[in-house]
């Protein structure tokens, strides 16, 4: 090996091991994705080949890289993308970085709707679109409206249409806030929402890199309790479901008991449903009319 030449295994415990004393969560790993994004190698490629030479210009790119994750930047923000439902999506901090336990959304608007049509789906406060891209790569016949109140968030949105689905002619993308954008008359199979629910009070509660790089506005509610845009967007489903439709909702820790209670005092719901994640919290609330 030339003398100059940076091998790979050595430079990834290196680097590891540099990271490892920021307290950086999954250090290994995280140095390991990114060396995957830089080089153009799966990550188990990278582990089968330690003795691989990287290039200067390869050197260069991750330390610039690596300096955004010693900074603590979420490493989905760095690569650019996350893995939801076995798909890739497309991030940027314009939009919440899909997570894991969101996946339960997607798993409930399959299961709840396994014996009707769903000819309209509307996904508000769309994101990265990872629930509203998702079921509509598994609805092939549905049309779908992703909204959102950030054209930023719209066009990442739109990437992951073209990206994920390919043909987005079913697809519309609409900016506004929640359903305030839609005719009247406009009626839905279903409707999806992860919209913000931590109170300002529970700002320190969150993971550092949760409060200093993602999207405040699609963090945190406008009141204490952290229902205030769970409320609006129960009051206006009503006017924009069909009969026997489902409104999804993702919810905090300890919200399902005051959010229920709301919605159940609109005496329009003829069902409502609350689900767990997998580590037993209330996270969906499903409120059919």
């Amino acid at each position: 090996m030339p003398k100059n030449a940076v091998q790979l295994g050595r430079f990834l415990k290196e680097k590891t091991a540099i990271l490892s004393k920021s307290r950086a969560e999954s250090p290994y790993l995280h140095c390991l994705l990114v060396l995957s994004k830089v080089v153009g190698k799966p990550k188990e490629y990278l582990i089968a080949h330690p003795e691989l030479e990287l290039s200067i210009e390869q050197v260069q790119a991750f330390s610039l890289y690596f300096e955004r994750l010693l900074k603590g930047e979420p490493l989905a923000y760095i690569t650019g993308e996350k893995e939801f439902w076995n798909l890739r999506f497309l991030c940027s901090n314009v939009a919440l970085i899909p997570r894991p336990e969101t996946e339960l959304m997607v798993e409930k608007a399959l299961a709840l709707t396994k014996s009707q049509r769903v000819r309209y789906l509307v996904d508000l406060g769309t994101g990265t679109g990872a629930i509203g891209i998702t079921l509509a790569s598994i609805w092939k016949d549905t049309r779908v409206i992703l909204t959102d109140i950030s054209l930023e968030a719209l066009f990442l949105a739109r990437r992951n249409c073209v990206r994920i689905l390919g043909d987005t002619t079913r697809v519309s993308l609409v900016c506004c806030s929640w359903l305030e954008g839609f005719h009247p008359d406009f009626k839905a199979e279903v409707i999806t929402v992860n919209p913000p629910y931590v109170s300002k009070g529970e700002r320190d509660l969150l993971q550092e890199s949760v409060r200093r790089f993602e999207p405040e506005k699609a963090l945190f509610a406008k009141d204490e309790s952290g229902l205030s845009e769970i409320k609006r967007i129960f009051r206006q489903a009503v006017h924009h479901l069909t009969k026997n439709g489902i409104v999804l909702c993702e919810i905090g820790a300890g919200q399902a008991q005051d959010a229920v209670s709301f919605i159940r005092q609109l005496k329009v719901y003829e069902e409502v449903q609350v689900f767990k994640d997998l580590a037993g919290t209330d996270r969906v609330i499903a409120a059919r009319l």
